[in-house]
């Protein structure tokens, strides 16, 4: 079987995959080969391949890399990322995706068209991101927008903001295909988003290291890395208080018996 992408979902595919299949064959960029894929292949050399990227898919069912070595494979599945489109929406040419599927703009810290807001936003399309929890801030500053209790400001400055954060990447050398990843270019705001722009409650020391520890982990080694145990003291001791309260919040609770439809208890 030949696996294409070395992203988050390429390397799990490609593990669960070398517990069944006879050979699995992970065809990535050369950028693609971190310290998580060279201990995958420590650990299952005797299944596991890695290749460049496919040069073409032949009729006979070989897989041809662009080294010219090749494969005869059953299966090939594209774990190759995906590209921002929206062909439900007509602005009028106010927001686009560029042809390439990489960049929706222009948006004002990736949620508000500057001509269009606040009557149209957009929510999840940063990435490299902890999704439920910048989700939700996204969305509380849509709804705080909408409702009145927090302005945008003017559309001429919504557009220079958005001018210059590209200028600022494109002369950082940051990839187009990455203008919306906000975890590895700009770890940072993550965390200052929320208090920034809708008055989320700031996420305590103990959490921000323990995201940023995971992720560090996975890097290092995406088969092993939820079991680790190996937190600072200051992330122990954040989790023992956070069991503690949880556990009292749970005791508190009233305890309600179940009512039929008559009326009677049980």
């Amino acid at each position: 079987m030949v696996v294409v992408g070395g992203g988050d979902s390429g390397k799990d595919i490609a593990l669960d995959l070398c517990h069944v299949a006879r050979e699995v064959h992970l065809a990535a960029s050369s950028e693609d080969a971190t310290p998580a894929i060279l201990r995958m292949l420590a650990n299952h050399g005797d299944v596991l391949r890695l290749h460049p990227r496919i040069r073409q898919l032949h009729a006979d069912g070989r897989v041809e890399f662009a080294d010219g070595s090749s494969v005869v494979a059953d299966t090939v599945i594209y774990c190759t990322g995906y590209a921002y489109s929206f062909p439900f929406l007509d602005t009028g040419g106010a927001v686009t995706v560029s042809d390439d599927g990489y960049v929706v703009g222009p948006l004002f810290e990736h949620v508000f068209p500057p001509s269009l807001a606040p009557s149209l936003s957009f929510v999840g399309v940063p990435r490299k991101i902890p999704i439920p929890w910048f989700l939700e801030v996204q969305a509380r500053w849509v709804a705080q927008v909408l409702s009145g209790r927090r302005e945008l400001p003017p559309e001429e400055e919504m557009l220079r903001s958005v001018e210059e954060h590209l200028r600022a990447r494109e002369a950082a050398g940051v990839p187009r295909k990455l203008t919306h990843n906000i975890g590895s270019i700009e770890p940072h705001t993550i965390f200052e988003f929320g208090e920034k722009y809708c008055d989320f409650t700031p996420l305590e020391e103990w959490k921000k290291e323990l995201m940023v520890s995971s992720v560090v982990s996975m890097m290092d080694d995406v088969e092993t890395f939820r079991d680790l145990s190996n937190d600072s003291e200051n992330v122990q001791k954040g989790l023992q208080e956070w069991r503690l309260g949880a556990a009292a919040q749970g005791q508190a609770k009233p305890i309600t018996t179940p009512v039929d439809a008559e009326g009677d208890g049980f």
